[in-house]
């Protein structure tokens, strides 16, 4: 059980890469706004469904409710309405696989700013296991942006996208932090139920103050729900599904730990390419899979 944050963090991240592929399609028909509000609305039904659930296996019932707590919550629900909305408009400046490989220096992020201004605590081989994914990223990255020349180089790094790149991942970096945040306020509670209650409550922020802006803003995105409903209900479904194990996940382990880990989704994204796409893999891109997965397999070594 010392290890199970590791297995979930690899399935949460499978469940974003899936979801964050349906937001770019339904994005062609739905504001960025709309599209990143339907994420909440179509996912929490299904994150009260897992709460349920998990009242009725383990019990606990509702916990005290502490300031702290919902401080936390509104900072990681605001921050990751923001920071999806700016992932899709990042969508519309790159394509799929170059904005999400764009977006990987949270991983970085998360690490320093949570040990600075956060409970993170990270061990030296904790350190050495993110360095070690984090190159194996960038690799990966190189590999598949095609960053050849230092001309190429410069063209991305002046570009537009990689401000709003820097944006989206220090935007989710505060979401990561603060949710992990919420969890720990909430022990002595079980894992499970920390986790079950931390992303209800976020996610019923996102689903009212998103809405009402929403309503005031763009109301006629109401009316675009229905006809859309069938990818919508697919967002929400593997939405939650991501949900539950990142906040579980956050309950167990550092939001770096958890962070680091789920680099693995680059590998998804590559593997969905080759037998869906028929793209090659080159060698930087196989490279940067054989370091990723080292990095990951060194935080079993982490007490």
């Amino acid at each position: 059980m010392q290890y199970i944050w590791m297995p979930i963090s690899v399935f949460a991240a499978l469940m974003q890469s899936v979801r964050t592929a349906a937001q770019k399609t339904l994005n062609e028909r739905l504001s960025t706004m709309g599209t990143t509000y339907v994420r909440s609305l179509a996912g929490l039904p299904f994150l009260i469904a897992f709460l349920l659930t998990v009242l009725h296996l383990q019990g606990g019932g509702r916990p005290q409710w502490q300031t702290t707590f919902f401080v936390y919550s509104t900072i990681g629900a605001l921050s990751q309405v923001l920071a999806t909305a700016l992932l899709i408009k990042l969508f519309r400046l790159r394509s799929f696989a170059v904005g999400s490989m764009l977006i990987k220096s949270d991983v970085l992020m998360t690490a320093i700013i949570g040990s600075l201004w956060f409970s993170e605590q990270l061990a030296p081989v904790g350190w050495a296991a993110l360095a070690v994914v984090l190159v194996g990223v960038l690799i990966l990255a190189a590999g598949r942006i095609g960053l050849r020349t230092l001309r190429d180089q410069q063209a991305v790094l002046s570009s537009e996208a990689i401000w709003v790149a820097s944006g989206t991942a220090l935007l989710f970096t505060f979401s990561y932090l603060s949710i992990r945040e919420a969890t720990l306020v909430l022990q002595p509670g079980g894992v499970f139920w920390r986790g079950a209650w931390t992303v209800v409550t976020v996610t019923t922020m996102q689903v009212a103050g998103l809405g009402l802006w929403l309503l005031l803003r763009e109301p006629g995105v109401f009316k675009q729900l229905w006809p859309n409903r069938r990818i919508i209900s697919f967002i929400g479904l593997t939405s939650a599904l991501g949900s539950m194990g990142w906040f579980t996940a956050f309950a167990i382990a550092n939001a770096s730990y958890v962070r680091a880990v789920a680099q693995i989704e680059a590998i998804f994204t590559l593997v969905i390419s080759w037998f869906y796409f028929r793209e090659r893999i080159n060698r930087a891109e196989l490279a940067g899979i054989a370091i990723i997965v080292a990095g990951v397999l060194m935080f079993r070594l982490v007490d």
